[in-house]
């Protein structure tokens, strides 16, 4: 069968789930977009892959048995199989992929910051419209038994990035069947294979010093993150250390370094195990969110400081 016709379907079924998306349906986004929560999950199947998606979205089985529809409270995920051969991993696929979509139902549909994500998928920023509605999110296309899973969510209104650990999280719980390794790999390229004679240099590791703007925005993927993130919250206890000592808030330190190590730990179930991960899709939001967590617990301390004078 042909990978386009397919796609085809995958483009078509997001008139039936945007015309779905009235029902009644409950937020699962936290005030703080990136703070560590509890979230009750409903584990889910699509052709013998699994993963789980927040209890209080709603979803609507598709006709064929191969599709899902989920409903947070500002868009939709599609979860699709598409019985396929080409790899998503091959570029040739990814651009017939793409030009099925675009010849479908979503109007101005553009992808950015694609990026291989592990060993089996394909990931891109996207934006679209439909039923002149504009929409912005991500898709992850993964290459499984049997074809391709598609995770495709749109939200509304520039809300995307409130939604985007929630996307991450499912799919980082998706437990599948690989294809066979002769079937999953890309297509040889046509450029000649690098010269082995020499070892390709290693990545240095990310060791921040300080916590500006340009370390900040030097991170390049998750376990860069987790490590700033660390470096920021090591900063502000010994600033907030230094600022207290002798004070009455002094005694509040070692309640403040157990709650920020139980919130860290938290940061490490959603990525720790994303660590050698790129952030092309992620980036720009969780450089964003860095400085943000910095600048707050800098201002908390200053805040403090006034009190104590």
């Amino acid at each position: 069968m042909k990978k386009i016709l397919l796609l085809g379907i995958a483009v078509c079924t997001f008139t039936t789930l945007s015309a779905c998306s009235n029902e009644t349906k409950t937020s699962t986004n936290s005030e703080n977009k990136h703070a560590a929560k509890t979230e009750y999950t409903i584990n889910y199947s699509v052709n013998g892959s699994t993963f789980n998606v927040p209890e209080s979205w709603s979803e609507k089985d598709g006709k064929d048995g191969n599709t899902k529809y989920f409903y947070p409270k500002d868009g939709m995920l599609l979860v699709l199989f598409s019985e396929v051969s080409p790899s998503i991993r091959s570029e040739n696929a990814r651009t017939e992929y793409l030009s099925g979509i675009k010849k479908g139902s979503l109007k101005n549909f553009t992808e950015k910051d694609g990026q291989e994500i592990g060993d089996d998928a394909y990931g891109w920023n996207v934006s679209y419209e439909l039923n002149e509605a504009s929409y912005n999110g991500a898709m992850i296309v993964v290459n499984v038994k049997g074809g391709i899973l598609q995770f495709i969510m749109g939200t509304t209104d520039q809300t995307f990035e409130t939604y985007r650990d929630a996307f991450n999280a499912i799919y980082q719980s998706l437990k599948y069947s690989p294809r066979s390794t002769d079937t999953s790999q890309p297509e040889a390229s046509s450029q000649p294979a690098a010269s082995t004679e020499q070892s390709k240099p290693e990545k240095a590791t990310f060791s921040p010093t300080d916590t500006s703007d340009a370390t900040i925005e030097a991170i390049s993927t998750y376990g860069d993150y987790l490590t700033m993130t660390q470096k920021i919250i090591d900063e502000y206890l010994v600033n907030y250390e230094n600022a207290f000592r002798g004070t009455y808030l002094e005694s509040s330190l070692s309640e403040q370094r157990s709650e920020y190590a139980a919130a860290f730990d938290e940061q490490k179930k959603l990525y720790g195990n994303m660590t050698k991960q790129k952030l092309s899709i992620t980036k720009s939001s969780l450089v964003d969110y860095l400085k943000t967590y910095r600048d707050t617990l800098n201002d908390y301390i200053n805040r403090m400081k006034a009190l104590v004078q």
